[in-house]
């Protein structure tokens, strides 16, 4: 059987889920990828070497119509709630008959609900339906009409709770290859010199975009509070020290933020080999946020590195007795765990034991690679269109004696 997964953009780091799930489906079958490029766009350089299927337009229903033309598979599978692959994946789930599985890795239609009350709500999406940007495959209007459209998927993979009691379908957590991400793979300190990252202070762990949500500055006013009691600095994998938000980071914490930019995935377990916690608070309560988890999180895990996160999504399930969790708009309890954490370290290395354990038992690549194999052929064998097939293919065994 061959599997076809339609991405709606190879341009940015979305991709690592259809990445991921490429290399889990080559196990079983046939899996070609496409992905939409507009003008002067480039695969995101981090999984440029993985073979994608380009699909090259300057327009939204021309790159629909090329894209749609290009499908070879059996099964198609669409990531994201987006014309450019769900949209896509509708098409030929109506014209040709093709099984559809759509892929939820979060909340993409959140955006109106930051209103407080139905009304505004309502006068948001109306305002959207009727403007500009019918042009804009990833608008909100796109993906507001698309989200109504999720149960004509044959199934739906979510990648948390909160996906799965809005949608139903299958959970399918985005976790890490834990042969990969295995901490038993490097030495902290040589690692640490590699990176020149002192060796005797206890190291603190921030990946991603920092801002003003995402609770640099009480990470930071913890490590002035305890300095002189613990030797900490805070690691920022994302953006460099030229970074106007990052500066002021520096800056506040005199020296004890480490700006190491932007980094490929490939070089994320080594980097996380240097950490003794890593921190994942958001410190604003966001419609976003309730339909995400960051897949640091696992990585961290899986490298036995304790994980400060706030009380959001699936993180309290995740993290039970094996992380912390904070209260996302309570300042001073994370800079109080921050500091528990720092000061009382062979706890936090339990933790990390914990963690590490729990990713392999419930979040690892192979666990995934179950969950996945059994939607595909479930949805593969319950679909009009395939039981007829392989009714044709028993009767020509039949006819041909083979």
């Amino acid at each position: 059987m061959r599997i076809t997964i339609l991405v709606p953009s190879l341009a940015s780091n979305g991709i690592a889920r259809p990445w991921i799930l490429a290399q889990l489906l080559a196990r079983h079958y046939e899996v070609e990828t496409l992905g939409f490029l507009r003008p002067g766009e480039r695969v995101f350089p981090w999984f440029a070497d993985y073979p994608w299927g380009e699909v090259p337009a300057a327009t939204m229903r021309e790159g629909m119509r090329a894209m749609e033309e290009r499908i070879t598979g059996d099964v198609v599978l669409a990531y994201c709630v987006s014309m450019m692959s769900f949209g896509v994946g509708l098409s030929a789930r109506r014209r040709r008959g093709l099984p559809l599985i759509l892929d939820m890795p979060e909340w993409q239609v959140h955006d109106h609900w930051k209103h407080p009350t139905r009304v505004r709500r309502a006068l948001m999406i109306v305002r959207n339906l009727v403007g500009p940007g019918w042009e804009d495959a990833h608008s909100f209007k796109y993906r507001w009409i698309l989200d109504h459209l999720t149960r004509f998927a044959d199934e739906r993979l979510v990648s948390c709770e909160f996906l799965q009691r809005r949608y139903g379908g299958v959970l399918l957590p985005q976790g890490p290859d834990t042969t990969v991400f295995d901490p038993a793979r490097f030495d902290k300190r040589a690692t640490r010199r590699r990176w020149g990252i002192p060796e005797d202070v206890t190291v603190l762990f921030f990946g991603g975009n920092p801002m003003p949500n995402k609770g640099i500055e009480e990470t930071v006013a913890a490590l002035n509070a305890l300095d002189g009691s613990v030797a900490a600095r805070l690691v920022i994998v994302g953006r460099d020290a030229t970074h106007a938000y990052t500066r002021r980071m520096i800056e506040a914490s005199n020296g004890k933020v480490i700006a190491l930019g932007p980094q490929p995935f490939g070089r994320m377990p080594e980097l996380l080999a240097t950490a003794d916690v890593v921190v994942l608070p958001t410190t604003r309560r966001e419609p976003k946020s309730l339909g995400y988890v960051p897949c640091k999180m696992y990585e961290a895990m899986a490298m036995g590195i304790p994980v400060i996160a706030s009380a959001l999504s699936d993180a309290p399930q995740i993290l039970a007795a094996a992380g912390y969790v904070v209260p996302p708009d309570d300042a001073p309890a994370l800079e109080a765990t921050i500091g528990h954490v720092l000061s009382h370290p062979e706890e936090g290395r339990e933790m990390g034991r914990r963690a590490r354990q729990r990713v392999i038992e419930r979040y690892s690549w192979e666990v995934m690679d179950g969950i996945l194999h059994r939607t595909v052929e479930d949805v593969a064998g319950a679909h009009p269109s395939r039981r007829g097939a392989a009714r044709v293919r028993m009767r020509a065994s039949a006819i041909l004696g083979v």
